[in-house]
């Protein structure tokens, strides 16, 4: 039986048995065999090799002479019978045709083998889930992972012996070509990434060039659109979260001088209207006590705005109709603008209603109105308009919104959460440097003595005090819109009013503790109250003041007027505690700012606020109206 013809290096097989065929590992007769085209001769059992003598050749002497064959003296002398050595002399045949087989077999299991990794190999590329392609030497396309080829429109087989150039769109192509030359030449993997134009949108792609081989490379692309715009939000709101956390520190300074300010305040203006009252109307100093008077008044609306812009202002929200406030102010907003400008309102039709203090709501829209036709000096347009919507309609508008969110603001369910108040000038419209300053306390663009740079500061606390947020869109000379958003929240207003305070007498004889920590404000308040008859009792803090109710022998305290925040114990804390002892008396908190002592306190319509800085005559009413409702 004759070998195959077979041609394969021997690495791998057996030694042995290639050895016993009639090759060696190294390249022997079969390798040479096959090289000519002849295959190997492998004799039949019985038939004698080629004329000429050598191993297994016939004797000199004229005898067959066979290696275990006859004598050499004509004699067959056959070794064992036949003469021939071991049997029948067909050994070495045999042993011949078996090696050929087990090489046959190897050879064919290695074949296999091969077929096998290079399928696996296919698989792996076609299961990559870039888009991949395989350069040759000559940086043309010899591959590609046809599946991702949908991304191309184009057939696998068409893009076989291009160019990168030829198939990418745009210039990508070509920034692709000096990749693939600079990786080539480094020897190392080269990355970029490219922006594509398209129908949907500007898409983005990462590229990556990998040489391997002689001069071979491989190219990945990988759509990333989805991933840049992930990062884009996520960069808006650390943006977002840096600008709140810079106006809290801001606000929490602002607010803290205000508070101070308040004390000094209402202690001027206390002293101030008990001076008018002693001088009579035709006093040549009444003129001046009044110019105190009216200085101090300024001052303190420079606080309130201040404690508004810092969210330390105690709100008294209420559920309305923001349309109504919007309506009620046209009026009074044309007057302030001017003939020169245009004011169009426009209000939307079932926004449902919004849970806000009323003046400070007045007092945004005011502010943005005031911000508006500041824009305008030569006059324009300016649209007050009301709508439902949700934040982050507009890609091009800048978000402002607090670190934390009020808890009590959620939106309502069903619809769009958020009543919209906008307002849009035709201006000049605004850089983005200065919108990145825009809410901050006394950052202003107007001409020196023009502004106190807390008009859109104030705004900002106000919102967002009111669990609400702001949008900002502008370009130079295409004037600015302020979008103002506010949780809706269910209809009710049908709840009833809360009673307003009846006609009273300006005095009484009931007991009062006052609690303050002010020195200045307490000796203030105590002869505002002794003036009108009544019994007082005061306290430079709430221990104190405890201490005075359980030693002192206090029979009966009819009215706990005490500073919401006080060092230590806090006003509330004192009220539970007082209360306690004297169940019958009512509670009359002041403050400059509440912070969140009050929260969720809102609810509970037996509490009343009293804001500094305060008027004697405003102290007077609000304590006595307290006292005749129990």
């Amino acid at each position: 039986m004759g070998a195959p013809w077979l041609h394969a290096s021997p690495g791998g097989l057996d030694p042995d048995a290639v050895a016993c065929a009639g090759a060696s590992p190294e390249g022997g007769p079969l390798e040479a065999t096959q090289r000519d085209g002849a295959p190997p001769a492998v004799a039949p059992p019985g038939d004698a090799p080629s004329p000429g003598g050598g191993d297994g050749a016939e004797a000199s002497d004229g005898a067959e002479g066979r290696d275990g064959a006859e004598a050499s003296d004509g004699a067959e002398g056959r070794d064992g019978g036949d003469g021939r050595d071991g049997g029948d002399g067909r050994d070495g045949a045999e042993v011949s045709d078996g090696a050929a087989a087990r090489l046959v077999a190897q050879l064919a299991r290695a074949e296999r083998e091969r077929e096998r990794a290079a399928g696996e190999l296919r698989a792996l590329f076609r299961a990559i889930p870039d888009l991949c392609f395989r350069l040759d030497g000559e940086l043309r396309i010899a591959d590609c992972n046809e599946p991702r080829l949908c991304e191309l429109d184009v057939a696998p087989e068409a893009l076989v012996g291009k160019r990168m150039a030829e198939v990418l769109p745009g210039d990508l192509g070509e920034r692709m070509e000096r990749a693939i030359v600079e990786a080539r030449q480094g020897g190392a993997v080269v990355a970029l990434e490219h922006a594509l134009a398209a129908a949907g949108g500007e898409r983005h792609v990462e590229a990556r060039v990998v040489p391997f081989l002689d001069g071979h490379a491989l190219v990945l692309l990988r759509d990333i659109t989805e991933r840049r715009r992930t990062e884009e939000v996520l960069r808006q709101r650390e943006e977002r979260s840096r600008e709140s956390q810079k106006m809290e520190a801001l606000g929490r300074l602002a607010g803290g001088i205000a508070h101070d300010f308040n004390n000094m305040l209402m202690v001027m203006l206390g002293y101030g209207e008990l001076l008018l009252r002693r001088l009579g109307p035709e006093s040549a100093l009444r003129r001046d006590a009044l110019q105190i008077t009216k200085a101090g008044e300024r001052a303190a609306a420079l606080t309130r705005q201040l404690l508004a812009m810092s969210r330390r202002k105690a709100l008294q929200r209420e559920v309305l109709d923001i349309n109504a406030v919007v309506l009620d102010m046209q009026a009074m907003l044309q007057r302030l603008i001017g003939e020169n400008i245009d004011l169009q309102t426009s209000v939307g039709r079932d926004l449902g209603s919004i849970k806000v203090d009323k003046s400070q709501l007045e007092q945004v829209l005011l502010n943005l109105v005031v911000n508006a036709r500041d824009a305008m000096p030569r006059g324009g347009r300016l649209v007050v308009e009301t709508s439902l919507g949700e934040p982050g309609a507009s890609p091009t508008a800048r978000s402002f919104a607090p670190a934390e969110r009020d808890e009590g603001a959620a939106p309502a369910a069903g619809g769009p959460p958020y009543v919209v108040l906008s307002v849009t000038d035709s201006g000049h419209g605004m850089e983005q440097d200065t919108l990145s300053h825009l809410f901050e306390p006394f950052f202003t663009t107007k001409a020196r003595g023009k502004g106190t740079g807390l008009g859109l500061a104030t705004v900002y606390g106000i919102v967002s005090q009111s669990g609400g947020l702001i949008e900002v869109e502008s370009e130079v000379g295409r004037g600015a819109t302020f979008r103002v958003y506010f949780p809706r929240v269910e209809d009710r207003s049908s709840e009833a009013a809360p009673p307003r305070a009846r006609p009273s007498p300006a005095g009484g004889d009931e007991t009062v503790l006052v609690v303050e920590d002010d020195d200045a404000v307490r000796k203030l308040i105590v002869e505002v109250l002794e003036r009108r008859g009544y019994g007082v009792i005061s306290a430079a803090s709430a221990e104190e003041a405890l201490d005075a109710l359980a030693h002192e022998g206090v029979d009966e305290m009819d009215l706990l007027l005490t500073d919401l925040v006080m060092p230590g114990m806090n006003g509330r804390e004192l009220a539970e505690r007082a209360l306690a002892m004297h169940p019958r008396a009512r509670v009359l908190y002041m403050s400059g700012y509440a912070e969140d002592v009050l929260a969720g306190a809102e609810r509970d319509g037996e509490l009343t606020m009293l804001q500094k800085p305060f008027t004697p005559d405003a102290l007077a009413q609000c304590v006595r109206d307290l006292l005749d409702r129990r």
